[in-house]
């Protein structure tokens, strides 16, 4: 993986004062969200696409991949990991935003693929 998208993240946090990136007008069915984290050992940089369950069965017109919350992490794209986080919310927050960070640092067992969070059947 390449450093420099990595040192050009830590640059632009150092420079806004914060710990992630949002230039989407919250609160919105989907937000584009840019952090660091640990995945595979390493310190990657992030690209999230924070966005509900709503949104994205019918303004992504995909059904079949929001039946359940998700994560979906993309392998590694010029330094830099693509991820989606579906939840079932109504909207998307600073609050979400701050805790799907939180929630995608500290989750030990992230694979590059799907993982879904469906409740078990009844």
């Amino acid at each position: 993986m390449a450093a420099a998208p990595l040192a050009e993240l830590h640059a632009l946090l150092a420079q806004a004062g914060g710990d992630f990136l949002c230039d989407t007008d919250l609160p919105a069915p989907l937000a584009k969200v840019r952090f660091s984290g640990s995945f595979q050992g390493a310190e990657v940089a992030w690209e999230m696409t924070l966005t509900t369950l709503h949104y994205q069965r019918h303004t992504l017109n995909d059904p079949s991949a929001a039946r359940c919350p998700f994560i979906e992490i993309k392998p590694d794209s010029g330094g830099v990991y693509p991820i989606t986080v579906a939840l079932d919310l109504p909207a998307i927050d600073e609050p979400v935003i701050r805790k799907s960070i939180i929630m995608v640092r500290n989750y030990k067992r992230l694979i590059v693929g799907k993982i879904e969070f469906c409740p078990p059947a009844t």
